[in-house]
């Protein structure tokens, strides 16, 4: 399954790349076939809540982490020349970039956003 991640390239900026995260194979439960993937070391589970003028300015994650959105929009702007990417409810992401300047993180959308982090 493709997903985008967030690293830090050797200038030490941020950026976006698309990466295979999940490799998924049929399954079938009781004559239903699903795509699954295998099961990836779990660290901790992070539940957050943004209200929509949510702003962080320019970090980076403590660990890499897998973000899921569940609900609202989320824009994160990386780079030198502050590429920005929206991640909608159903996007997955990873904030891979532990080092330089990082990203930063906004909510966009009216609400809330509920992002789960899952750190291996």
């Amino acid at each position: 399954m493709e997903c985008i991640e967030i690293y830090t390239s050797g200038d030490g900026h941020s950026l976006f790349r698309h990466i295979e995260a999940f490799e998924v194979s049929p399954v079938t439960f009781k004559g239903i076939t699903v795509s699954l993937s295998s099961p990836q070391a779990c660290e901790s589970v992070l539940l957050h809540e943004f209200d929509s003028d949510y702003f962080l300015g320019w970090h980076n994650p403590p660990s890499r982490q897998y973000v899921v959105v569940l609900a609202g929009e989320l824009e994160i702007v990386v780079g030198s020349n502050d590429t920005a990417q929206r991640f909608a409810a159903g996007a997955v992401f990873i904030a891979g970039d532990l080092h330089g300047k990082g990203h930063t993180t906004r909510a966009i959308q009216a609400g809330r956003a509920l992002v789960v982090n899952l750190r291996g």
